[in-house]
């Protein structure tokens, strides 16, 4: 008879969850009904293992111990679906931040702690398919955990989503640090002033600058031809204006991509604010 593969126990985790060597001698992380209660060195049969994750670092057993399984399957589940409805190919690690994310989630929510979100608004427009996918996490969280999490959660679960879908796109990471200080100091040339990077809209600026940056690098802009409403902000703030189309030109040297009128609008938007609340 053929002998079933099987899994051999390095340590537990917890009672669902264990530390194991493979068939090729590969370490794995086991996740199954009770298969936390085998001792080191017991062999678990494949068939009693539900998922396994390969290349964990060494911070995520602390994050595996502390965390309770359900919220660890839900943020899979999240994993599995968002993989599925935007193509992307996650590492095991993305399930396991994203754990971590909505433990911290649930602990601010059990606190009564709740976040603003200003750029909910900017997130729906710029990124729909993200934020559609987050606003069903939540259905997804509420159903498997029992934890209703408000709405503004989503706009955070939606960043988390844009931000692992750029970074397994991208080839060569652009260095949007500096590009993001060379945009800034052209606004400060442009306007004469010293622009408060602590501030909250200094925040908001770069946030949406960095996603900009990394659509750039994968040719992903945001299209809508909306040409009256780009006449009507080149009238009502002409020099915000201006020194979105030099902001432009220079990420247009960066990127080698000529950068379109609607993300024009939205440069010009976060300029005109910056610029009038310093």
């Amino acid at each position: 008879m053929r002998k079933e593969k099987q899994v051999k126990v390095i340590k537990s985790i917890n009672n669902n969850i264990a530390h194991c060597l493979d068939s090729k001698g590969r370490e794995v992380i086991v996740f199954g009904k009770g298969i936390g209660f085998y001792r080191p060195n017991e062999e678990i049969p494949l068939a009693k293992i539900n998922r396994t994750f390969y290349n964990i670092k060494d911070t995520d057993y602390g994050i595996l111990r502390s965390i309770p399984t359900v919220v660890i399957n839900t943020a899979v589940c999240i994993i599995d679906m968002v993989s599925d409805e935007l193509s992307v190919n996650y590492p095991s690690s993305k399930a396991i931040s994203l754990a971590d994310h909505l433990q911290f989630a649930i602990e601010r929510r059990d606190k009564n702690i709740y976040l603003e979100m200003p750029i909910l608004q900017d997130i729906r427009m710029l990124h729909p398919e993200e934020m559609e996918l987050a606003e069903r996490s939540l259905k997804i969280i509420r159903d498997m955990t029992g934890v209703s999490l408000p709405r503004q959660e989503a706009g955070t679960l939606a960043l988390h989503f844009i931000a692992d879908r750029l970074d397994d796109r991208e080839k060569d990471s652009p260095d949007t640090a500096e590009i993001t200080e060379n945009c800034t100091k052209i606004i400060e040339e442009e306007f004469s002033i010293a622009i408060d990077r602590s501030s909250f809209n200094y925040s908001r600026f770069a946030t949406h600058l960095d996603y900009l940056i990394r659509r750039l690098s994968v040719s992903e802009q945001i299209e809508s031809r909306n040409e009256e409403l780009f006449g009507q902000v080149r009238k009502n703030y002409p020099d915000s204006f201006a020194c979105a189309g030099k902001v432009a030109d220079y990420l247009k040297e960066q990127a080698r991509e000529d950068i379109s009128d609607e993300e024009i609008l939205y440069l010009v938007m976060h300029i005109n604010r910056l610029v009038t609340r310093v």
